[in-house]
This record gives C-alpha cells, sequence and structure tokens, in this order.
C-alpha cells in the first residue's frame, strides 16, 4: 500500500481535482501526462513487489507496561495514590521477549529521531467510518470500540507504513468492570479511565471507569480517550515505548527523568487523540460542537494534587491536543524535544 498523504487542509485526501487549461497548454498538459503515467507504471511495477515485503504487518512484541488514561479533575472518583497509580502502570505479568523477529518492517527504538517524525508532511489521512450506535452496555460498546479501532486502523496505516514501521491493529475490550477484565499488565481494576496493555496490544475501555453516568450518550468523549489509547499503540509498534522503558528503567521509573519521560508519552497520545478528532471532524464525523467538547474535557485531564507527575498537567494535556487537532502532522506531536515547560 503506497504512502498517502494526510488529509485535513492543507493537504485533503483524496487530492482535489483541478481542470485543465485550453489550446496549446491543455496540448502539452496531456503530453505530460502519458509521460508520468509510462513512469508511474514503470516504478509501480517495482514498488508493488517492494510493498510486499516492506509493508507487512509485524507481530514483534516487546514486554511494556500498560498506561492510562486519567479521568477529568472534576470526576467524583478520588485521585489515585502515587503508590496505586505506579501499581496500575506497571506489568506484573510480563510477556516473553520475542527471540526470532518476523519479516517486514520492524519498531525502531528511537525517540525524537524516531522515523515517525521524519516526514513533515506525515499525518491521518481522511477517511469516512461508520460509528454503531452507542449504549452502556459491554456487549455495544465492544461493537462500537472495535468500529473505532477500524476507523483508526484506516487512519493510522499510510502512516507507519510510510515511515517503514510495522503496522497492525490492536485488541479492544469493552467490559462492564474492570474487575472483571484481566491483563498481563494488571492485576487488579485500578484506577484510571481506560488503558493499553503493550503487553498484549490491547486497549480496555471499561465502562465502570469511562464515566458513562457522567457523559451519557456524548461519544466524542468516549472516542477520544479511545484515540489516545490508540496513540499508546503507535508508540508501542513504532519502536517508541521500548525506548522509552529502556530509559525510564534506566533513570528510575519515579525519577524525576523517568517522570518526565512517561509524561512526553502521556502528552504524546494526547496530541495523537486530538489529530484523529481533527481529521475526524473534517470528514464530519463530528461537529465542531463535538470537536469543542472533547477540547474542554481533555483540559479536566492530567495530574492532579498528589499524583506523581507522571501525566502532564490539566493545562498541558489540552495544549497537546489543540496541537494535534490543529496540524494533524506527526512531527508537531513530538514531544521528545519539546521544551521542559511544555510536558510540565
Amino acid at each position: 500500500m503506497p504512502y498517502q498523504r494526510p488529509g485535513y487542509p492543507p493537504h485533503p485526501y483524496p487530492p482535489r481535482r483541478r481542470s485543465s487549461g485550453a489550446g496549446l497548454s491543455a496540448l502539452l498538459g496531456v503530453l505530460t501526462v502519458i509521460v508520468v503515467v509510462v513512469g508511474l507504471f514503470v516504478s509501480s511495477a517495482i514498488s508493488a513487489d517492494n510493498a510486499k515485503n516492506r509493508h507487512r504487518p509485524s507481530a514483534y512484541t516487546p514486554p511494556t507496561p500498560s498506561y492510562t488514561y486519567t479521568p477529568p479533575t472534576s470526576a467524583t472518583t478520588s485521585s489515585p495514590s502515587p503508590t496505586s497509580r505506579a501499581a496500575a502502570e506497571t506489568t506484573t505479568r510480563a510477556a516473553a521477549p520475542t527471540t526470532t523477529k518476523p519479516a517486514g518492517p520492524q519498531p525502531v527504538a528511537k525517540l525524537g529521531d524516531n522515523p515517525l517524525f521524519s516526514d513533515t508532511e506525515n499525518g491521518l489521512i481522511n477517511v469516512e467510518c461508520g460509528y454503531p450506535s452507542w449504549s452502556a452496555t459491554a456487549d455495544v460498546a465492544q461493537r462500537f470500540f472495535e468500529a473505532a479501532a477500524a476507523c483508526l486502523d484506516k487512519k493510522w496505516r499510510p502512516a507507519l507504513q510510510g515511515s517503514n514501521l510495522p503496522f497492525s491493529s490492536p485488541n479492544v475490550r469493552a467490559p462492564a468492570r474492570a474487575e472483571d477484565e484481566q491483563s498481563p499488565c494488571t492485576s487488579n481494576g485500578g484506577s484510571y479511565a481506560a488503558f493499553y496493555c503493550s503487553a498484549n496490544h490491547t486497549i480496555y475501555m471499561p465502562l465502570d471507569h469511562i464515566q458513562v453516568e457522567r457523559y451519557g450518550n456524548d461519544v466524542v468523549i468516549y472516542l477520544a480517550v479511545f484515540a489516545h489509547e490508540y496513540g499508546h499503540h503507535v508508540q508501542a509498534i513504532s519502536g517508541m515505548t521500548q525506548q522509552m522503558n529502556t530509559e525510564r528503567n534506566a533513570a528510575g521509573t519515579r525519577s524525576a527523568k523517568g517522570l518526565e519521560l512517561s509524561r512526553r508519552h502521556e502528552l504524546q497520545a494526547q496530541c495523537f487523540s486530538g489529530m484523529y478528532v481533527g481529521t475526524s471532524t473534517y470528514d464530519g464525523a463530528f461537529t465542531d460542537a463535538q470537536a469543542a467538547r472533547a477540547t474542554q474535557d481533555t483540559y479536566g485531564r492530567g495530574d492532579k494534587q498528589g499524583d506523581a507527575r507522571d501525566h502532564g498537567t490539566g493545562q498541558n494535556a489540552g495544549n497537546w491536543f489543540v496541537q494535534g487537532t490543529k496540524y494533524d502532522r506527526t512531527f508537531q506531536c513530538n514531544t521528545w524535544l519539546a521544551p521542559s515547560d511544555e510536558i510540565a
């Protein structure tokens, strides 16, 4: 699958057709098109063979911990202590390291210079996505978030493949209660809104944690949270999570450096979520009012009084979300190179 330009202004996808000129300009245009088509036919035959080898999904799974999305500040649930959040975000049963890497693109264990950021035109493409009706029941929510994953797959696949990085779709679980769904990344319900476990590439959206009693049928909020967790999936399969964990473990997970790395990781997922909401608004899946509500909600999330300062302030959570909605470019979400005040 060839690289596709990201949708969203200033480069909508598919590109808009332009009318041709008249007279000599038209003739020259036709001749130019013939030459280009012949060249593209030859090059596409070569690139098709290469694409078979370069764009295979990868099953490479480094053993890594889970990453959570925090409830809003005004939520009625109590704020977790640093100890409980650490327990919820630490792998308790790590997956065995893969000894043989599959053929095809591989994760690149880099942060600021990860290939995902190398092309300044890399971003999410415009695609039309359909979502089933929502209700706060496990079977309906499961189908709803599976549809969201399929949409995000279509938006993210070209960006990863265009960077010669592996692509795979995450698993999705939407249980009625968090305590009913165990994962390799946590042995208890924990205190979080949702989380991604990179040991089994699964996004968990438990209904008793995403605050359905507060948001009701306002699905844009649930989808923004889901897109944040999908952003952690992108970080995992691209190799950033692996490198972040290596550096964080070396520095100490609760050291100042370790917490800073965690904040950069979390705020980048916020930016990736903003890219999804921005392109979906441009596609017509969300109204401007829905996008505004999602943006306002992100400013209410983040580290609270007494937290370990591992997710970033609500102000920075909202700022990075807006960055994603505004630009839809992966390099604009490169939190690894951002000044320290922007990731506080």
